[in-house]
């Protein structure tokens, strides 16, 4: 059953989220400073299977120009690009929750309870889940979603019976084991937030009081929300530690509120100040963000919080520049939501760039507007929305359904690992496909097929907690980029992105470091950028848990050593050194 696949169109603008990073087209600036590490909680991630016993080798040792001399075609070891990698240099720890995606509301309860659905979500290696979906956020009524329909005041409305409940969400959650993020409805109330926060991590017994918020309403202890979660199936409490206050504020629609002059969010101010502050007195207060957060975390004080910011600060009447300034020491993580164009790139190699040309300036802008407002902090960023296109209608020769968007997006999960972003949520797990055939999601929202994208986040679930230092001595941006991590003591990882036509020879070089003397290949490619049919590792079509797609055994001979990646290919190498 197609489910409601063309909500984006009824829903006018909805994506439109973030469409002037298209027109912002980056310096070569490269430099950022150093985040601190948001908290990770543990999350499932995809493991590789076991190896295949039986496949040739696709690492060798580098031929010596005596043995070149004897062998066609063979390249000289002077004469081939290089990768080096400094074992010894300081590496950086990655977060596992930039392997994130978001799944909306309008997916359903029989979708997110499909155990198919379940085993394609953990196959894609994603470890953060935001909910409730986009622009949706800011008029989803959870309790009403909750109650099937009945809301806060009893005549509010929810997309029930087909839009997920919260109880959906937390039934996934724990049937996943992957973290949650909540983006908060800011058109209610501080307590009503609060009581959210309740909802999911509340105990029964816990008698600690919400109270009455500004338009009167009781809602009562932390106990009254745990116990009807309770009644929904879940006793427990989930402990969801992550929440934004609204998506996209900065667009609120004309004459929503102050400086809402364009955009697509049903919101009460696109003025920076006045989202953290809140504005008016009595019953007609609007809360900010600050009380919002206050509220929240005296249900639980674990939570961590999140303001919304924006891609360049000076954006959108300022609206990143006067958030920092006036959250800066209270927000817990700063929101920026980031799609490479609004409409179709001029060439292939233009979108393939985009990543690697646009994000450290981006994230240049933003540690320059926490140095100058932020009160002195270096605040983790959470890229919570991220992808080719910002507004799918626009895609209209499918492009995120081809294997250009898996190296897209592969190379913009290198570059924010690389910059220090702490969490990010690729948008979407599974979306519905567009009028004009393109879709969002990793996989489709009926029968569950990856697109190639998918696998792009397979690669990077197996990269290793730790990044290195990595050079090649072949362009990033139009050639192959490279990406260097540690998986354990004994194994590093190489993640490659070929963007090329033509297979590439490289030298892996170790810099004071142990030789290579085993591994495995990770493959993804297919034959063209335009390809809907792609291999992962020689499989076209691999199994949810990939055990008809193993990852290949690298044969490495004495010597130096060389490896070929193939056209048009995201591939990982997990090389195993000598101890």
């Amino acid at each position: 059953m197609n489910h409601r696949p063309h909500l984006l169109f009824i829903l006018a603008g909805l994506f439109v989220a973030s469409w002037l990073t298209a027109c912002q087209q980056a310096s070569d600036d490269t430099g950022s400073n150093p985040v601190p590490t948001v908290p990770a909680l543990a999350a499932t991630r995809a493991l590789a299977p076991e190896a295949a016993t039986e496949v040739p080798p696709t690492a060798t040792a580098v031929p010596t120009p005596e043995s070149a001399e004897n062998e066609p075609g063979a390249q000289d070891t002077a004469v081939l690009p290089t990768i080096t990698i400094d074992l010894t240099a300081d590496g950086s720890p990655v977060n596992p929750l930039l392997l994130g995606t978001n799944i909306p509301a309008w997916l359903g309860k029989d979708r997110l309870d499909n155990d198919l659905f379940q085993s394609r979500t953990l196959g894609a290696g994603v470890s953060l889940i935001r909910l409730p979906g986009g622009s949706w956020s800011n008029y989803y009524d959870w309790l009403a979603c909750e109650r099937g329909g009945a809301g806060i005041d009893e005549t509010a409305e929810c997309f029930w019976p087909w839009a997920a409940r919260p109880t959906d969400f937390l039934n996934f959650l724990r049937a996943t084991g992957l973290e949650g993020m909540y983006t908060i409805n800011m058109n209610g109330t501080a307590q009503e937030a609060a009581a959210l926060v309740a909802f999911f991590n509340g105990a029964v017994d816990d008698d600690t009081v919400i109270g009455v918020d500004v338009r009167g309403r009781d809602w009562g202890t932390v106990g009254d929300w745990a116990t009807l979660r309770s009644e929904n199936g879940n006793p427990d409490p989930l402990g969801l530690r992550y929440f934004e206050i609204g998506n996209e504020v900065y667009a609120g629609q004309p004459g929503m509120g102050t400086e809402c002059d364009f955009g697509w969010e049903d919101v009460w101010t696109c003025d920076g100040t006045e989202y953290v502050n809140g504005i008016g007195r009595g019953s007609e207060r609007r809360e900010g963000f600050l009380e919002y957060r206050a509220a929240m975390q005296a249900v639980d004080p674990t939570v961590l919080v999140g303001a919304v910011g924006i891609t360049f600060q000076d954006e959108w009447n300022n609206w990143g520049n006067e958030v920092i300034a006036a959250a800066g020491d209270a927000m817990d993580f700063y929101i920026i939501h980031h799609y490479g164009f609004f409409t179709t790139p001029t060439t292939l190699a233009e979108a393939l760039a985009e990543p690697t040309t646009t994000w450290p300036t981006v994230m240049a802008d933003v540690q320059a507007a926490f140095a100058a407002y932020g009160n002195g902090r270096n605040i983790p960023v959470a890229i919570t929305e991220y992808n080719l296109f910002s507004v799918q209608d626009q895609d209209n020769t499918q492009l995120m359904t081809r294997l250009v968007n898996a190296l897209y997006n592969a190379e913009m999960v290198g570059q924010m690992m690389r910059s220090g972003v702490q969490i990010a949520a690729q948008w979407n797990l599974a979306n519905g496909q567009a009028g004009n055939g393109t879709d969002y999601g990793l996989f489709h929202a009926d029968t569950y097929a990856p697109y190639p994208e998918y696998y792009s986040y397979t690669l990077w679930s197996r990269f290793g907690d730790e990044m290195l230092p990595a050079a090649s001595t072949l362009p990033g941006d139009t050639t192959l980029s490279v990406y260097a991590g540690r998986i354990d003591g004994n194994t590093i990882s190489i993640l490659a992105i070929n963007k090329t036509a033509d297979p590439l020879t490289t030298t892996i070089q170790l810099q004071n470091g142990p030789t290579i003397t085993g591994g495995l290949a990770d493959v993804l490619t297919g034959d063209s950028l335009e390809a809907q049919t792609i291999t992962f590792n020689g499989q076209s079509s691999p199994d949810p848990d990939f055990a008809n797609a193993p990852s290949l055994p690298l044969e490495i001979a004495d010597g130096p050593v060389s490896y070929t990646f193939a056209p048009y290919s995201v591939t990982l190498l997990r090389l195993t050194l000598d101890s």
